[in-house]
């Protein structure tokens, strides 16, 4: 008996220690309303996925009434025909970060609404192996300067390509959680 009890604790001693030596830097945020999992014992905040940086780069075209597409850095935004009322200039930004995030601006508004959704895939193929193999990546909108999680997207985690995708009406600052 005292042997079972001293190879218990010695197991949870380790998986203890296993757990402190990993050292992930996280931006947390709310939870999303619809994240469950097993008795709660692995619940925890959805937080940025941290990648080996990027270089910046970016893509600017001016996109009217029969839609367009922007791409940058493994990001690609779709905006289907009907979706701008009038031609506007969009600039898609993917910054030098340790997240897989974008910001998106207009010539006009810095909070921009369309008409229609948009699609919008986010590539974390630079991230490694083992930020995959965690719980389904999502995208979540975030304030570009603080990187605090606002508001979970609803997101398709596509493990084989690496990417995200997700539709919004709205063009600000976003990256992928897990």
């Amino acid at each position: 008996m005292l042997r079972r009890t001293r190879s218990y604790l010695l197991v949870l001693l380790s998986l203890g220690s296993a757990g402190a030596a990993c050292s992930v830097e996280r931006t947390a945020g709310p939870r999303p309303s619809d994240h469950s999992s097993l008795l709660g014992l692995f619940d925890q905040a959805p937080s940025l996925i941290t990648c080996p940086a990027g270089t910046a780069q970016s893509a600017t075209a001016l996109i009217g009434p029969l839609g367009g597409v922007l791409a940058a850095g493994g990001t690609q935004v779709v905006i289907p025909a009907n979706a701008v009322l009038s031609p506007t200039t969009f600039t898609l930004r993917v910054p030098e970060s340790k997240y897989v995030e974008i910001e998106v601006t207009t010539d006009s508004s810095e909070h921009y609404v369309f008409a229609q959704p948009v699609v919008v895939t986010l590539d974390y193929g630079r991230c490694g192996r083992s930020d995959i193999l965690r719980a389904p990546m999502t995208a979540w909108n975030i304030d570009p300067q603080t990187k605090a999680l606002l508001e979970p997207m609803t997101s398709v985690d596509d493990t084989v390509a690496q990417t995200v995708t997700f539709t919004t009406l709205h063009f600000s600052g976003y990256a992928v959680a897990d």
